[in-house]
């Protein structure tokens, strides 16, 4: 539905409103319509033609009024007495008070009585102000309050004024009002209408409207205390609903009984009084606000700020002086439809967005709007009639009609998530059968593999070692792509998942995809194509799940597609791009479109492996970046998908060029050695905006290496990240990026040793030679250039480079072989035996087993130096597998502080864990315990790894001293510990009986190095 039919219907709906409202005031208005008559003139009114057995008449018009004085009734001094307008306030200024509107008087009404009617008339003054008698013919009928009352008198009553009296025919009475003013000072007098009629009509007027009124008030209380009832039923579910609900109900209460016909007046001054009915009045306004809030689920800073307004306005009705109380009460009626026009606004807002519950606000808001504005008519005297219960009833019907109507909506959602959990509860087992099958293929592969190399690891060369540990690397990153599923499932589902925004390459990101799916795939009779707009913008997002959006995308379009082509296709159009995915593969039927976009759901005739949450994933993904995702298929026709993704500002895009990074493919294949890439002539990389000196240089390095010249420090960035080389030879004075600045934004990428950097300079001050090495170069060369010189300088760095890149494979392949073959066995054994007896349990092993795996197959930084933190990822999955095998013989304790700060050797505190744990806690004759702490200060930091085994301090330093053949790992962590403090492990008796190994560290590694 478009949004012109939604307008209209939401203008039909308010005038359907606005008009059953108004119909049934108006008809009540009518009803209770005072008859045509004449009005007074100087204190005397004619009524002698009035049938007031049928109607009801105004006395209105001129009264005799006899300022500072309560005349004698039965010789009223008519000469003394002034004509004033009744209804109106007493004339102030006639009044011998320095209070305003306070003070004393008396009013006089000669009436002339119908000729047609004799016996009991009566009179209904709705308000005299504060206190009066009345009197006809001399004779006292009525008295309210005490006419010599003061401001501190409390209780006193207010409302309509009923008096009835005896008449003749035709007679003439003279009606007499003493009044008195001490205690209010915004009005006084009769100030209301007065009207006349039959005694019988003057009390069934009365008993209706005080009958209305109190039937009202019981309505509500009623349902305000079975909306805080099923509150406090509900209160688990946190429905601040219904308590709202229940508090706006009372305050409607509230104002029911102590205002109109005062069915209540509660013990206070009349200046207590006023200030009580405004603030129920500004109370229900929030508390109105607070329901809206609740249903439309406003943000809660805007409902901080709504909060401050009121008390604050609440603050002003409880300090504000009481001789201008006036002018707040009229600040006050200025802001009321201020804010209840905001209401209406953004309830329309809200229906128009698509809230199914904005209608019942709605008519609650138009209903209480119409009690408002009618009552504000009757306050001021406009109009005057009976009480108008109906305008209460609406907006109670609409509110309840909102209760009724979540009510029902909250039983068929539980519905639909009842037979949703039942329907989960009968896949649990397809889907932990379909889990398990997709990890039991890799477990299988690296049980195998692991098997053949416990059998035959003596006989074995290096080479077929290394060969097959690279094959269980490669399958164990296929387990890891499902538990990431699954992990990356959990946390869309609970909104955890953080991405981190920046101008991303996008081309770069689907060629490496293409590059790892043409290198997985054997099947050549599928053609993956690339359509990519040369001037495609980059995308607005997080690199690696990009990444994973396609990957799982095009690597479902390569496992659906037996034959034919896949294609990619994009361009970008203003803030957006736009990506279409196309196969020839088999197809998905329409009916099957929905449920294959759920998770964990696979095509119903699917033979391919997979546990059916690549596409979910994909899908969530896409729309976390603010994009948009929609796929189209037939059975046999292939798969169209299309995505829309943000593109990156110009600002971004230009930082990103300045700062260009390569997608990591380790996780997804084997990286090559640096020698497969290269040819026999190291390659270098030459940089200078001057072609004549890359024409010098190339000459000059050519004989020995393979030389790539650039003329420019970006295009030399972005050839970085598509080749491998030795060593960049940059020029200092470049015109758009200097060679400081291009060296600055490769060490971003790459250590010293990791690629050296070689500066040309044509300046010889020793500020400049240190700005450059400062800037991360490894060496420079002065100009005019010396061909010897360079060549020993550039043999010298790639020579670096070279031992540089051997140490750092030698230390993986140690740092990758500490995973023990024993171990890895075992704790198959153990998943394995855990699928038959606790699924679950087998999930959280599975997941731990995952963690220990990935990040025990991290390449080592070439300092070789890693975060506490990130060798507690390693420990904690390996001391959980060995908590799950030895359940209930080893319990391990963690008292960690200040982890990121503390970086130490990788894998060092890995391997003294594995001795405390089997050589310390399971030969423990009690139930072994492992206990691992770190703390730090301003000069070091120390951490301990404690077990209560059997263990002597003297036999493991008599270890580390005399090179035993056995605790080969225990001297190794040692010997790189003492690399870093000079002192190495020290080894001491704990309180649990068993051996502690302390690690000092100096305070310079208590943060990274640069």
């Amino acid at each position: 539905m478009n949004r012109f039919p939604q307008k209209l219907k939401i203008i039909l709906f308010i005038l359907l409103i606005l008009t059953v409202i108004l119909s049934i005031r108006v008809s009540w208005l009518n009803h209770y319509l005072p008859a045509e008559s004449s009005s007074a003139e100087n204190g005397h009114i004619d009524l002698s033609d009035a049938v007031l057995d049928d109607e009801y008449y105004l006395l209105d018009g001129e009264w005799l009024f006899f300022p500072g004085q309560w005349v004698d009734p039965a010789e009223v001094p008519a000469d003394e007495g002034f004509a004033v307008e009744i209804p109106s306030d007493w004339p102030d200024e006639e009044l011998p008070s320095d209070e305003p509107m306070t003070g004393k008087g008396s009013y006089l009404l000669q009436l002339d009585m119908p000729e047609s009617m004799s016996g009991e008339a009566g009179i209904r003054f709705y308000d005299v102000i504060a206190a009066a008698k009345v009197y006809v013919d001399g004779e006292l009928i009525y008295q309210r309050n005490d006419l010599k009352h003061s401001s501190e008198d409390r209780g006193m009553q207010r409302g309509p004024i009923n008096v009835f009296f005896d008449h003749s025919a035709g007679e003439t009475v003279n009606i007499v009002v003493q009044a008195s003013n001490f205690n209010q000072i915004a009005q006084g007098g009769i100030n209301r209408d007065v009207i006349i009629s039959s005694e019988e009509k003057i009390s069934s007027l009365s008993f209706l409207s005080n009958a209305l009124q109190f039937s009202v008030g019981i309505i509500l209380f009623i349902h305000a205390i079975y909306a805080f009832i099923l509150y406090f039923m509900q209160k688990k579910s946190s429905n601040s609903f219904l308590l709202s609900f229940g508090i706006l109900l009372l305050l409607f209460t509230s104002g029911v009984i102590i205002d109109d016909e005062i069915l209540y007046m509660p013990p206070l001054t009349m200046e207590e009084h006023n200030r009580l009915l405004t603030a129920i009045f500004i109370c229900t306004l929030f508390i109105m606000y607070k329901l809206i809030s609740d249903i439309f689920q406003t943000s809660r800073r805007k409902n901080k700020y709504i909060f401050v307004f009121f008390v604050f306005l609440l603050s002003l009705i409880a300090f504000f002086p009481y001789e201008h109380i006036q002018l707040l009460i009229l600040f006050l009626f200025s802001v009321y439809p201020v804010v209840i026009g905001a209401m209406i606004a953004y309830t329309i807002q809200s229906i128009v967005r698509g809230n199914q519950y904005g209608y019942f606000i709605l008519a609650f808001l138009l209903a209480y709007s119409s009690n408002a504005f009618w009552g504000a008519l009757i306050k001021t005297n406009v109009i005057q009639i009976p009480f108008f219960p109906f305008d209460f009833i609406f907006s109670t019907a609409a509110l309840i009609g909102l209760v009724l109507k979540r009510h029902a909506d909250i039983s068929s959602e539980n519905e639909k998530q009842a037979a949703l959990i039942i329907e989960n509860e009968k896949n649990k087992d397809t889907f932990l059968a379909n889990t398990a099958h997709e990890l039991r293929n890799p477990l299988h592969g690296i049980t195998v593999i692991t098997n053949t190399l416990l059998k035959n690891l003596n006989s074995m060369s290096k080479d077929s070692i290394e060969k097959d540990l690279v094959l269980n690397h490669t399958i164990a990153l296929q387990m890891k792509f499902i538990l990431n599923d699954l992990q990356d499932y959990t946390l869309l589902q609970e909104q955890r998942l953080q991405i981190n925004k920046h101008s991303v390459n996008i081309n770069a990101v689907v060629t490496t995809i293409i590059d790892v799916l043409l290198h997985q795939t054997n099947n050549s009779e599928v053609q993956i194509k690339t359509d990519l707009a040369h001037d495609l913008a980059p995308i607005y997002g997080d690199e690696q799940r990009l990444f994973q959006i396609f990957y799982n995308l095009l690597h479902n379009a390569v496992k659906f597609t037996e034959k034919g082509e896949i294609r990619i296709s994009a361009y970008s159009s203003g803030d957006f791009a736009y990506f279409t995915i196309t196969d020839s593969g088999v197809g998905i039927a329409q009916s099957e479109l929905n449920r294959i976009l759920a998770p964990y759901e696979k095509g119903t005739d699917s033979t391919q492996s997979g546990i059916g949450l690549g596409l979910n994933i994909s899908r969530d993904l896409v729309l976390l970046h603010d994009g948009e995702f929609e796929m189209v298929s037939a059975e046999g026709a292939g798969v169209t998908i299309d995505i829309k993704l943000p593109t990156a500002d110009e600002e971004a895009a230009e930082i990103e060029m300045e700062n260009p990074l390569t997608y990591d493919k380790k996780e997804n294949e084997t990286a090559a050695t640096l020698d497969s890439v290269i040819t026999d002539k190291p390659p270098v990389l030459v940089i200078d905006d001057d072609q004549a000196n890359l024409d010098i240089l190339e000459k000059a390095l050519q004989p020995e290496f393979t030389v790539t010249k650039i003329s420019s420090a970006k295009e030399g960035l972005a050839k970085l990240s598509q080749h491998t080389f030795y060593l960049v030879i940059s020029d200092i004075m470049m015109s758009e990026m200097s060679g400081y600045e291009l060296t600055r934004n490769i060490r971003k990428r790459y250590d010293l040793s990791e690629l050296p950097i070689l500066h040309l300079t044509a300046k010889h001050l020793a500020e400049d030679i240190i700005t450059g090495l400062q800037s991360g170069a490894n060496d420079y060369v002065s100009k005019p250039i010396d061909p010897d010189e360079l060549l020993a300088r550039v043999r010298t760095l790639v020579n670096m480079k070279k031992a540089s890149f051997e140490k750092v494979e030698t230390e993986a392949a140690w740092l990758q072989a500490q995973i023990k073959p024993h171990f890895l066995y075992n704790t198959m054994n153990a998943i394995a035996s855990l699928s038959q007896t606790d699924s679950d349990k087998m999930v959280d092993l599975l997941y731990e087993f995952g963690a220990y795996l990935k990040n025990s197959f991290q390449i080592p930084r070439e300092s070789g130096l890693i975060s506490l933190t990130e060798e507690l990822m390693i420990i904690k999955p390996y001391l959980y597998i060995e908590e799950t095998r030895f359940k209930n013989k080893i319990e391990v304790q963690y008292n960690i502080h200040d982890a990121d700060m503390i970086f130490l050797p990788r894998l060092a505190l890995q391997t003294l864990v594995e001795n405390a744990v089997n050589h310390g806690a399971l030969k423990s004759r009690e139930k072994g315990v492992i206990h691992i702490s770190s703390e730090t200060d301003q000069h070091e930091a120390i951490i301990t790894i404690s077990d209560n085994g059997p263990g002597d301090p003297e036999t493991l330093y008599e270890m580390l001293e005399h090179q035993q053949a056995h605790g080969v790992g225990l001297r190794n962590s040692h010997e790189r510990i003492k690399f870093i403090n000079g002192k190495g492990l020290q080894i001491e008796k704990n309180r649990l009986g068993g051996i502690s190994i302390i690690i000092v560290l100096p305070h310079k590694n208590l943060s990274p190095r640069n």
